[in-house]
């Protein structure tokens, strides 16, 4: 049993614990402002090395792109052509737009007529543009690196049909390779080239490339015709 005066002591503190509750409920809580999600532009300069997006300004649409559409008006590709294969020179890097008249405009070299083309028949369209311009006694490379902020790795060689793939993280060459659905059909070679930055590599097999290299944006993977 609790002793009386203990009794007396809560029954006389309990209007206060009550006030007292009442009051902490009437403190009011401060709303804490709705943080928005950085742009992608905010996002370039806060993490290193993250490129920028493929856009010529204000005026530049974006326009819907996959690999298996032809270029028109409003796509943005980001560009790099080299020439030569053993010292290769880095001769043209920039960020250009299909205008309405189909034409990519590559600056003081000329323009390419890529309206209309998929992206293979376009890289040939530009390295004509270099050749026609001067650039005609050692190889040219054109390196699509992303259309309209969508990075790109070319398949062409021993293949039915040149194409470019969506790039993405963890990629193999193996499952690029598979999604050209692979070599002709009966060819005993197997060989593989693949450039980056204009230097191209071999590789005896498949297998051999699978493990030793990683694709990135950018990359020309070259089953090779004869080898």
């Amino acid at each position: 049993m609790p002793r009386p005066h203990f009794v007396l002591l809560l029954t006389a503190s309990a209007p206060l614990l009550l006030a007292g509750c009442g009051l902490i409920q009437k403190i009011p809580v401060p709303k804490l402002p709705k943080l928005g999600l950085p742009s992608m532009n905010t996002i370039a300069k806060i993490i290193p090395g993250l490129p920028e997006r493929d856009t010529e300004g204000s005026e530049d649409p974006e326009v819907p792109f996959s690999t298996q559409q032809s270029l028109g008006f409003g796509h943005t590709l980001r560009l790099e052509v080299y020439e030569g294969a053993r010292d290769p020179e880095r001769i043209y890097r920039g960020i250009v737009m299909v205008n309405s008249e189909g034409l990519l405009p590559l600056g003081q070299t000329g323009t390419a007529r890529v309206g209309g083309q998929k992206l293979p028949q376009a890289a040939n369209s530009i390295a004509s543009v270099f050749r026609v311009a001067g650039r005609n006694t050692r190889p040219i490379t054109v390196q699509i690196v992303s259309v309209e902020n969508t990075p790109v790795i070319a398949i062409d060689g021993d293949v039915r049909d040149p194409v470019f793939i969506p790039a993405f993280q963890e990629l193999t060459v193996r499952q690029a390779v598979e999604s050209a659905g692979g070599r002709k059909p009966g060819s005993t070679n197997r060989g593989i080239y693949i450039s980056r930055a204009g230097q191209r590599r071999f590789f005896a097999s498949l297998e051999s490339a699978d493990h030793l290299w990683s694709p990135q944006a950018g990359d020309i993977i070259t089953l090779s015709p004869d080898i």
